[in-house]
């Protein structure tokens, strides 16, 4: 309306001149002010130098870590854990949350009640392993600590909406020799080298992508270059951590986060971006291997 406005004052000022003006003059003039008119309607109005912001509500960008909403169950838990719980029948050393002794199989009422991860809920803390390493074969590890991660969803995107669990619990474990063994939904990784990261490192090295990733309902075939490899986007989302024991743990319980988890052949990224606010973990990347199922004994 403003730009039909200004080329209406322009064309009464025109006729104007044409009674008044030499006819040089009034061609000039009559010159300037349609150059100007035209202008006016090719910006439609928006100011010079500003370019209009236009957004995609069904594509909404990947939240921060640091602002999102997450509402998690809250469960009784014992203020302080025995160190040297015993099977009451066999006297055996059982952990807060068994449901049952491995050693004489009696039913057992659990100091911790939590849920079973999807995969490897049989695998303790003190436990040994075999794992088939892609490249150095079969190897043999000791459990030193494991986490329970929850996973969390929203019911509709936006900043506003909380997010929850799914229902689907996932374990990590901390390995001796020095190594994190990880199951999230289908995928398992054996993962060796660890380094911290910080906002400046997501934001520049991952992000971009993850929002490229997430505006496609993860569905898209998204590639990125990072140390030396071709990397391809496999998951994004968010997790908790209900639980935690053992030793050698790099997260903490109540530690709350995203992830995003990428891969290069058989090779693995997985990246962890905590909340701000001693929300428990540190941000940090592992580098690995992708392995099978098939690939875990114990």
């Amino acid at each position: 309306m403003k730009s039909w406005l200004i080329c209406g004052a322009i064309l009464i000022v025109m006729l104007c001149g044409l009674a008044f003006l030499p006819s040089p003059a009034y061609l000039f003039a009559a010159f300037i002010f349609f150059f100007i008119g035209v202008t006016e309607l090719q910006s439609g109005g928006t100011p010079s130098g500003v370019v209009p912001a236009y957004r995609n509500e069904s594509q909404p960008p990947v939240q921060s870590a640091a602002t999102a909403q997450v509402i998690l169950p809250e469960r009784k838990m014992p203020e302080n854990i025995p160190a040297d719980l015993k099977c009451p029948s066999c006297g055996a050393s059982i952990k807060p949350n068994a449901k049952q002794c491995v050693y004489c199989g009696s039913s057992l009422q659990p100091l911790v009640d939590l849920p079973e991860p999807a995969k490897l809920a049989a695998l303790e803390v003190g436990r040994s392993l075999r794992v088939v390493h892609p490249q150095k074969g079969e190897q043999s590890y000791r459990v030193r600590g494991r986490l329970l991660f929850t996973e969390l969803w929203q019911a509709s995107r936006g900043p506003s909406v909380p997010w929850t669990p799914t229902g689907n619990y996932y374990a990590g474990f901390a390995l001796e020799p020095n190594a994190y063994l990880l199951n999230w939904q289908e995928r398992f990784y054996l993962l060796e080298n660890r380094r911290p990261l910080t906002d400046m490192d997501i934001n520049r090295d991952f992000m971009p992508y993850a929002r490229q990733f997430a505006q496609s309902n993860q569905t898209a075939r998204v590639l990125f270059n990072y140390e030396a490899a071709r990397w391809q986007m496999v998951d994004i989302g968010r997790f908790a951590i209900e639980f935690e024991e053992g030793e050698g743990l790099h997260l903490k319980k109540g530690a709350i986060g995203r992830f995003v988890h990428a891969a290069s052949e058989n090779q693995a990224l997985v990246l962890d971006d905590f909340q701000s606010g001693g929300s428990g973990g540190q941000d940090t990347l592992w580098r690995g291997w992708q392995i099978q199922e098939g690939d875990i004994k114990f």
